[in-house]
């Protein structure tokens, strides 16, 4: 057997470094087949309609597809304007339903293709902002492929653990200078060395193989000669190069990336002989910078960082505004073709020199003076990864009755707020007893950075929203940041017992060296929340752009297309709401599938244990009361109502005519 061979099975297979590589492949598979959202939802919610402008406009910028986008943005208008009037005039009486059902039918020819409309002409409005090398095309494919700027952890864990045991081992058990004194041991060490290299590099490549097909399949990606400032995300690079060509630059950066830092690693291991100090080392080189520094700094070092993460070098320049002087700050500077040049080729001498020192201090040595080391322990490293899932048990029920409108009451309890002591106070409805909740850590005296957002109530418990500021700041002050965090706490109303079910970070405002910038994510719509519920499955908070939908066991997000202008009712299973075509209309969270009632137009509504209480549009806003499947309509009231409430014991409208308030037992 060949000394590379030897080596192999026992790198490989011996050690499982095969396993581990092929672990590393199957974890971002799966993650990225369960974690993947598109970067527009609506391209993808509303696929053939896109699709029906995209053929029009597929390409480069040009006069007549602008005109006749604008054009199209005209009569849609137009045909929005004459939809909403026609429902009016046949709510109010003054047209009758064929001539209704005559009108939305020409109406219905233009706006045939409207959502499709609505992602093609956001996509116009980017391409405008510099027609020269933005081109129209499906992006969500593209936009998926390069959307990774961060570091990949499964690579990165299995690159440590392939590097530390090539050479510490041997260490562990003194055999280092045993194997020295071969003949093949100049060639034992370069076959590890060929070995650990060339497998980081296929896995490196296998990775980026993997997301290719992945996109490809999922979304496509036509037209990779097309320029890649077509993607927003390099919408400011001055690089001129093609879609496809930028994918194979990050790809190879990646796996240059990769092999340095396993090269890096050999080399620790070999200088410092230990298993744990060479980890801790890897882990230190690679984290500090990528937590604590900022990306106009991280892209300028010769380190494997940059060239992991790599997409900073194809992107343009990014600037913030600032808040006082409103004039623009550079937050990070596009990295010049030579620039990025002279890093690699730095780079790659340093990884050159470390693998040609590792190679030299496994080669016939043992006569070098140096003592052999006697007694050393072997260093056992355990790399536990916790996933924890953030939140508590998800066994409770959510069934009760749930008003946007009335959120702070429910059939048994009501939550009273207090100005001026910022205190808040929980009233049992039946019995009248009033308990002080200013000893609950969620409930005491709140700062200006501390605010309760939202309260859903399903008895025995009380669920509130809440938001905290926090600031960070160094010693020497040149460094500071602030944090937004939303937590969702669950109280019971007899115990007074707090259990943090759900708490995300929305965003972090950092300032360094005096330049301010904020670092968001997928959590920034927390912010913008006005009022959330939830059941066994879900979390659902409610902004003004609609509702989204979060897993309590995943953390995965969705919007739903549910219009949030007006109230939003909810049982425990199903989301009650006015739709654009003002129909009251019920979406059923566990199909995912909204069912209009059709005899139901409705200008505002409430959901009660009864049923619904709705303001009828087509009988003068009158009130009725139908089932929660929109059935059995029954007319209560014949005086015209602007609006319609329930605070869990009794329904209330204000009436059109002098804006009292009627009370009313449901």
């Amino acid at each position: 057997m060949s000394v590379f061979s030897y080596e192999w099975k026992k790198l490989m297979i011996y050690q499982r470094g095969l396993c581990y590589i092929l672990a590393a492949l199957l974890v971002s598979t799966v993650w990225l087949a369960a974690a993947d959202r598109p970067q527009n939802s609506a391209m993808e919610e509303y696929r053939e309609e896109y699709e029906w402008y995209l053929e029009r406009l597929d390409g480069a910028y040009t006069e007549e597809k602008a005109a006749w986008l604008e054009q199209e943005a005209q009569a849609i208008t137009e045909a929005r304007s004459i939809r909403s009037g026609s429902q009016e005039s046949y709510y109010s009486g003054q047209i009758t339903a064929k001539q209704y059902e005559r009108q939305i039918a020409e109406t219905g020819t233009v706006l045939a293709h409207e959502h499709g409309f609505e992602a093609a002409y956001q996509q116009y409005l980017y391409i405008c902002e510099n027609t020269g090398n933005r081109y129209f095309l499906k992006t969500n494919g593209w936009a998926g492929l390069f959307s990774a700027q961060t570091l990949d952890f499964p690579l990165f864990l299995v690159i440590l653990i392939l590097a530390a045991t090539v050479f510490c081992p041997e260490y562990s058990c003194q055999m280092d200078a045993l194997l020295r004194t071969a003949p093949q041991s100049r060639e034992s060490a370069r076959s590890k060395v060929v070995i650990t290299l060339c497998a980081v590099f296929a896995l490196c490549g296998g990775l980026a193989l993997i997301r290719f097909v992945f996109f490809g399949m999922k979304y496509g990606l036509p037209h990779g000669e097309y320029p890649v400032q077509s993607i927003a995300g390099f919408g400011g690079s001055t690089k001129n190069i093609s879609l496809l060509a930028a994918y194979l630059i990050l790809t190879f950066l990646r796996c240059f990336g990769s092999v340095y830092l396993a090269a890096l690693l050999l080399f620790t291991s070999v200088l410092v002989k230990k298993y744990a100090l060479t980890v801790v080392i890897g882990v230190a080189s690679t984290l500090i910078p990528y937590i604590g520094l900022s990306r106009q700094i991280c892209y300028r070092l010769p380190l494997p960082l940059p060239f992991m993460l790599a997409t900073g070098f194809l992107e343009g320049a990014s600037s913030v505004e600032d808040s006082l002087t409103r004039e623009p700050i550079v937050t990070f500077s596009e990295r010049s073709s030579q620039e990025l040049l002279a890093l690699l080729g730095l780079s790659a001498v340093c990884c050159a020199l470390m693998v040609w020192w590792v190679l030299r201090q496994n080669t016939n040595c043992w006569q070098s003076g140096r003592k052999p080391v006697r007694g050393c322990r072997v260093a056992a490293l355990c790399l536990l990864v916790l996933l924890p899932l953030s939140g508590c048990s998800v066994t409770e029920s959510a069934n009760g009755i749930f008003n946007s409108s009335s959120q702070s009451v429910s059939e048994t309890y009501r939550v009273i707020y207090d100005d001026q002591t910022r205190t808040y106070t929980l009233e049992n409805r039946t019995t009248g007893a009033l308990t002080d909740l200013a000893l609950s850590p969620l409930f005491g005296a709140f700062s200006d950075g501390e605010s309760v957002k939202a309260v859903y109530m399903d008895a025995p418990y009380i669920y509130y929203m809440a938001s905290r500021t926090e600031q960070y700041v160094d010693r020497v002050g040149s460094y500071n940041s602030t944090t937004t965090q939303v937590s969702i706490v669950r109280l019971h109303t007899e115990t007074l017992e707090e259990q943090v079910i759900f708490e995300k970070i929305t965003d972090s405002g950092r300032s360094l060296l005096g330049i301010d910038y904020t670092v968001g994510d997928t959590w920034m719509f927390l912010q913008y929340c006005y009022g959330f519920f939830l059941n066994n499955d879900s979390l659902f908070f409610i902004t003004n752009d609609g509702i989204t939908e979060v897993s309590r066991t995943t953390r995965r997000t969705q919007v739903l297309d549910i219009p949030t202008r007006g109230n939003i009712g909810f049982d425990g299973r199903t989301i009650y709401f006015i739709n654009e075509n003002s129909l009251l209309t019920a979406y059923d969270t566990r199909t995912h599938k909204a069912r209009p009632f059709r005899n139901v137009a409705a200008s505002d509504f409430c959901l009660t244990g009864q049923g619904l209480y709705f303001i009828n549009r087509m009988d003068s806003d009158c009130v009725y009361l139908c089932g929660r499947d929109g059935a059995h309509s029954l007319k209560i009231s014949n005086a015209p109502a602007l609006s319609v409430d329930y605070d869990g014991e009794k329904v209330s409208m204000i009436l059109k005519s002098d804006g009292k308030e009627v009370i009313f037992e449901p």
